[in-house]
């Protein structure tokens, strides 16, 4: 047995299942903690380069595990939501591949942190919208409890807040060059990520539309072809 067959059966084997349940239950008491502590149980448990390097190596985990908001009321259905899609993505994809997805985001979140000194889970988690309509393009939510709109739009609307995030931190390189760039890389990781596991599927729908307007306009043109061909027939006899 060599050492690459190996490596791949031991990542193979890597699931957490109700991976985004833990996540979410974690964001839940992270923040009802923030409330008693001020916020600095987030401050205790987020990404530091400096505090890691010191001993506190337990940022390198609970950095992903901080909550996306401090609104009380949006904390709720942040929870609610990443759950519920987690839940899904996990039903249909796998918690192989889900596991393997966060794993893979998490790591290039660590080493850019590292390099650049900041770091940011919260696009890591948008791109997870992002898997789930990839996944069901056509579910349906509720806009406002009253708009049914199909995932594959509020999708489309997901990458364009992520991109307009990425395009906003180029106003800090002035005064943060490198927050700026560990922002940018956090939204870039989340991106590639996503493109990994799915830029595949997404460049062969791409090369098969090619292909069918090619085949249809042949189809076309034939039909031309014929239906002349048809009246030099007839005019024949």
């Amino acid at each position: 047995m060599n050492f690459s067959y190996k490596i791949k059966r031991f990542f193979r084997n890597i699931a957490l299942e109700n991976l985004m349940t833990y996540i979410a239950a974690s964001m839940a008491i992270i923040f009802v903690g923030d409330l008693f502590t001020e916020g600095m149980l987030s401050s205790f448990l987020s990404f530091n380069r400096a505090a890691i390097l010191e001993g506190q190596v337990w940022r390198i985990i609970t950095f992903l595990m901080l909550p996306q908001t401090g609104d009380p009321l949006w904390i709720v259905f942040s929870v609610y939501f990443y759950y519920m899609i987690g839940k899904a993505v996990e039903n249909e994809w796998g918690s192989h591949n889900l596991t393997m997805y966060f794993l893979l985001g998490a790591v290039l979140l660590l080493i850019s942190g590292f390099v650049t000194g900041y770091t940011n889970a919260s696009y890591l988690y948008f791109s997870l919208f992002l898997v789930f309509a990839h996944l069901n393009p056509h579910h349906r939510f509720m806009m406002f409890f009253v708009i049914p709109i199909e995932a594959k739009w509020l999708a489309l609307i997901d990458a364009v807040f992520m991109v307009w995030g990425f395009v906003q931190a180029f106003q800090y390189y002035f005064i943060m060059p490198m927050f700026a760039l560990g922002f940018q890389l956090s939204v870039f990781i989340a991106f590639l990520v996503y493109l990994i596991f799915f830029g595949k599927d997404h460049f062969g729908r791409f090369i098969n539309r090619f292909k069918h307007r090619d085949f249809y306009r042949e189809m076309r043109q034939n039909q031309i072809k014929m239906s002349r061909n048809e009246r030099d027939e007839d005019n024949d006899k």
